[in-house]
């Protein structure tokens, strides 16, 4: 299957095609331009790098959360353009998820954080050991501090936020390869495809972001009633 991947959670956001889990090409984005414009541009070019016509696309996956509000916003909107467009089946993945399939490590307890703002972060647990990942703990928002006391020795770390983290985390954790912290467009793909073959379909209609926590705007207006 020739599937279309997008990976807009952080600032900089990627792109690649793939025949079924084999990359054939990807593209990274101008660092913070993930406008609809850049990327009908880059979508053209990758897939003309491919010698791929849209209409070829059987699948588009893409990160629904969690991220950044606008990258996500852009990623799902023009990932359900394309589908639309061109007819092909459009899967959603965990950003968390995606980051423990290319962390490149096999262990029963992987936790991935990405930063949540506001000295918070999304944190999931995941067991990577088997053929199968397989989620231990949810993708929640936990307080920094609360995610560092919840470390145990023998647990392995991955993610984004140990950039800001990683001098902080306690003896006895392994920290995976930080060229391995953030999510690519191609493990996107990957385990799009992986979900795909499991049966997942999302509605183009009904597809929407998921932010796992209000904006700012909205918490203020909240606190206003």
């Amino acid at each position: 299957m020739r599937t279309l991947a997008l990976e807009t959670t952080e600032m900089v956001g990627s792109l690649a095609l793939l025949a079924d889990s084999e990359l054939i090409a990807s593209r990274q984005l101008p660092a913070g331009q993930r406008t609809a414009a850049t990327f009908a541009k880059g979508m053209k070019e990758l897939l003309a790098e491919a010698d791929w016509r849209p209409n070829d696309l059987g699948l588009i996956a893409v990160c629904s959360g969690p991220g950044s509000f606008t990258g996500l916003r852009i990623g799902v909107t023009a990932a359900k353009t394309l589908a639309y467009a061109t007819g092909a089946a459009i899967v959603a993945v965990n950003t968390l998820e995606v980051i423990a399939l290319g962390a490149g490590l096999e262990t029963e307890r992987l936790w991935v954080v990405m930063n949540a703002f506001r000295s918070q972060v999304f944190a999931a647990q995941f067991d990577t050991s088997g053929n199968e990942l397989s989620t231990l703990i949810e993708t929640q928002i936990l307080d920094a501090e609360s995610w560092l006391g919840r470390l145990q020795a023998g647990d392995v770390v991955s993610g984004p936020m140990l950039s800001k983290l990683s001098d902080r985390v306690p003896e006895g954790i392994t920290i995976g390869d930080p060229a391995r912290w953030s999510p690519t467009a191609a493990n996107v793909g990957r385990w799009g495809f992986h979900r795909y073959q499991q049966g997942q379909r999302d509605d183009l209609w009904q597809l929407a972001p998921n932010y796992f926590r209000k904006s700012a705007a909205e918490e203020q207006l909240e606190q206003r009633d």
